[in-house]
């Protein structure tokens, strides 16, 4: 049986706002995984931010102070 593994995905309006919030967070220590955007965050670009669960504060934090906060986020659980 496989794990189950939880994370979170950001969302955002722009390919542009995707690519410079990943440069963001890795700057930051972050390091997020694109990924097509899940059809739970609605209708967005089609790039979304993977990160593990205990750096979502983080995540929206360094974004915040970045002026690229997400328009959407969730929680995935995969296997």
């Amino acid at each position: 049986m496989a794990d189950v593994q939880r994370f979170i995905a950001f969302g955002f309006a722009s390919v542009h706002d995707a690519m410079a919030a990943e440069d963001a967070l890795k700057a930051a220590g972050i390091e997020p995984v694109a990924i097509p955007s899940p059809g739970a965050l609605g209708e967005l670009c089609g790039i979304a931010l993977r990160v593990e669960p205990g750096s979502a504060q983080a995540v929206q934090d360094t974004l915040a102070a970045a002026g690229l906060p997400p328009r959407a986020s969730v929680e995935i659980y995969d296997v």
